[in-house]
């Protein structure tokens, strides 16, 4: 072990957001050189995502860590699909989010309250996600590949566009007669109208999503006038175990939140991303 690195155990090592967003990222791209022949990683590709870790973050970090972090993101992945299939609930692909209005957010998140991190909120690397832990792009569980996916047109306007361009040329190639012109115009046209109603669409759902948050901020605020509900807090505190804190670190976290009532309804108030960057700087002063 070099000299400044910090031996943990598997179950002491905490997954750090960066950690998370580096393992994906560098798994991604093992998938798309072939290293994922099928649903696993060759154990070079968790190998080569350790080492990385370990040089940036200062922590040794072992193969076996990033392999039994997998059961983490196929939970994480399982859950989102889950969702998405259900009834009530939309998906926007350019956002990356799941979607769905008030009532429905307060049914899932009351009968499933860990759902509520995936709701109505961009989702972070999803699609590297989808190749580590879904149906991979890299071996042919999607017709698209990796780099396909940066390439390919960003949303409905940009694609309606590429069609009519296509249209127009092949027109011109081969020559065709001004009638043909004329019909090839006409589906220009329609194209364009299509991209009006597509526009009128992405309207609609960011009036939507406004409406909610609005609500949303509302019932906020009519959580801050009443009492903090420390046993509320305490199960919110706890539940960040799956992250991979400790349950003495989060006790250590749960006390001073207690000690701050303030700093407890912002926890409180925060997505789980938010609370896992206040999670790591309060202990970062703990050390």
């Amino acid at each position: 072990m070099s000299k400044g690195k910090e031996k943990v155990s598997n179950k002491q090592f905490r997954w750090l957001p960066l950690m998370h967003e580096t393992m994906l990222r560098i798994l991604a791209q093992e998938a798309h050189k072939g290293n994922k022949p099928s649903s696993t990683f060759k154990a070079g590709s968790f190998a080569v995502v350790a080492k990385e870790i370990t040089a940036q973050f200062g922590v040794e970090c072992h193969p076996s860590y990033v392999e039994n972090r997998m059961r983490t993101l196929r939970t994480m992945w399982s859950t989102i699909q889950t969702i998405r299939k259900k009834s009530g609930f939309g998906w926007d692909d350019n956002l990356k989010m799941i979607t769905c209005d008030p009532k429905t957010y307060q049914e899932e998140v009351m009968a499933h309250r860990k759902h509520a991190e995936f709701l109505n909120k961009k989702i972070d690397m999803y699609d590297e996600l989808a190749i580590v832990v879904g149906k991979d792009t890299a071996t042919g569980g999607f017709s698209k590949s990796y780099v396909d996916l940066e390439h390919e047109p960003h949303n409905a306007d940009e694609s309606a566009e590429y069609v009519a361009d296509n249209v127009e040329e092949d027109v011109v190639e081969k020559g065709k007669t001004t009638v043909e012109s004329s019909t090839t115009g006409s589906g220009i046209s329609k194209s364009r109208k299509r991209k009006h109603s597509v526009s009128n669409a992405d309207e609609s759902v960011l009036t939507d999503l406004s409406d909610q948050l609005k609500e949303i901020a509302v019932a906020l605020k009519e959580i801050n006038r009443g009492p903090v509900d420390y046993t509320a807090l305490y199960n919110e505190v706890m539940t960040m175990m799956a992250d991979g804190y400790s349950e003495d670190m989060l006790a250590t976290a749960f006390d001073h939140l207690c000690e701050n009532e303030k700093t407890a309804r912002g926890f409180l108030a925060k997505n789980a991303r938010l609370r896992k960057l206040w999670l790591d700087s309060f202990l970062f002063t703990q050390l």
